[in-house]
C-alpha cells in the first residue's frame, strides 16, 4: 500500500466515523431514498435547491462505513455547486468505482479515496448508494420528490 492509499483510507475511515452533513436539511426542497438490500444500507438525501444551485445537502439513514463516508464526502463536495455539476460528479463517481481511475483525479479530490472500491464488487454498491439517491432527488433518475410547498 502506498502513502497515497493510506491517506485515502484515512479519509474514508474519518468520514465513516465522523460524517459531515448527517441530518435532515430544514430548508429541503428535494429528497429521495434508496437502499442496498445486499447489506442493509438505507439512505435518504435531502437537498435545498435554489434555481440551479445546491444551497444545502444532507443525509440520514443507517449504512455501513463505506456508504456513510461516501455520503459525507458527497455532501461536503456538493454544497453550493450547480445541479449539473452534481450530476457530472455522480457520473464520475460511477466511473471511478467501476474502473478505479478517473479522467480528472484532481476534480474528484478526496473522492479519489473510493478508487480501490472497484476491487471489491460488493462494496461498489455501498460507495455509490448516496450518489444514486442524489440523482433521484435531482430528478435524473426516477424516485425523487419535490417536497410540499416548494417548486422544482
Amino acid at each position: 500500500m502506498t502513502a497515497v492509499d493510506d491517506l485515502y483510507r484515512a479519509v474514508v475511515v474519518e468520514h465513516g466515523k465522523r460524517p459531515r452533513h448527517r441530518g435532515p436539511v430544514p430548508s429541503a426542497t428535494h429528497a429521495a431514498e434508496g437502499d442496498n438490500p445486499l447489506c442493509g444500507d438505507a439512505i435518504r438525501v435531502e437537498l435545498a435547491v435554489c434555481g440551479d444551485r445546491l444551497d444545502a445537502v444532507g443525509f440520514t439513514g443507517e449504512s455501513c462505513a463505506i456508504a456513510t463516508a461516501s455520503a459525507s464526502l458527497m455532501c461536503e463536495r456538493l454544497a453550493t455547486r450547480s445541479t449539473a455539476e452534481a450530476i457530472r460528479l455522480a457520473v464520475a463517481m460511477d466511473d471511478l468505482c467501476a474502473r478505479g481511475a478517473a479522467e480528472d483525479p484532481q476534480a474528484l479530490g478526496d473522492l479519489m479515496a473510493f478508487a480501490a472500491v472497484h476491487r471489491h464488487p460488493v462494496r461498489v454498491s455501498c460507495a455509490l448508494l448516496p450518489w444514486r439517491v442524489l440523482r433521484r432527488a435531482l430528478g435524473a433518475e426516477a424516485g425523487g420528490v419535490t417536497l410540499p410547498g416548494t417548486t422544482k
